[in-house]
């Protein structure tokens, strides 16, 4: 029968368009399975083109706020170094020891107050603080903290006026609560400089 079957087929006039025919279907069932494929691997690869674009996207924010973080933490870390807690007393001792050296003045008594402290509220003036005080309300997250150093010396005036500039160039946050300077011996040539100067830093409460 299969024999027939074929003897027809090759008798037929129309055996090239069937071959041709066949050929196609055959090369359909063979194709579309792979365009299916070809189209999933493209959706699947834009898919992860997208998500490669989102997590660089996220990865150049983090750079910037790592960036901005650090930034902040060097700001932070150069005003603390403007202030004076009980910590850094000791340096703030040592600055003032070279300061009277380099000004040839003598140190002649030096005494650091007790801490006071009121909330901080910005706008206010920290030199009023006493005046301040009862005026500040409790909605701060900070403190302001101010430590009074009566300082005393002697030396000849260009010095004194010198050691003066010195303390007040410092960059500290300061303020020279009191000033005072009268002559130490008959002739004038000597005088004494008393001294009181408030030093602040910020605290958080607790």
């Amino acid at each position: 029968m299969i024999e027939q079957a074929l003897r027809r087929f090759c008798e037929s006039r129309h055996r090239k368009l069937i071959v041709i025919a066949g050929t196609f279907v055959v090369g359909l069932l063979l194709v579309m399975p792979l365009v299916d494929v070809i189209r999933a691997g493209g959706d699947e690869k834009e898919a992860l083109l997208t998500e490669l674009d989102s997590a660089r996207s996220v990865a150049s924010a983090i750079d910037a706020f790592e960036r901005r973080v650090n930034e902040t933490l060097a700001q932070l870390k150069s005003l603390n170094a403007r202030t004076v807690d009980d910590a850094s007393l000791p340096k703030l001792n040592g600055q003032l020891v070279d300061f009277a050296k380099e000004t040839s003045c003598s140190i002649r008594r030096m005494n650091v107050g007790g801490v006071s402290s009121r909330v901080w509220q910005p706008g206010q003036n920290p030199s009023g603080a006493v005046q301040l005080k009862k005026l500040a309300d409790g909605n701060s997250d900070f403190m302001l903290e101010w430590r009074p150093v009566n300082l005393s010396l002697s030396g000849s005036d260009a010095s004194l006026r010198n050691m003066v500039e010195k303390v007040a160039g410092s960059g500290m946050f300061m303020h020279i609560k009191s000033l005072e300077m009268y002559p130490s011996n008959p002739k004038k040539d000597l005088f004494t400089l008393d001294m009181e100067i408030w030093y602040f830093t910020l605290a958080r409460k607790g």
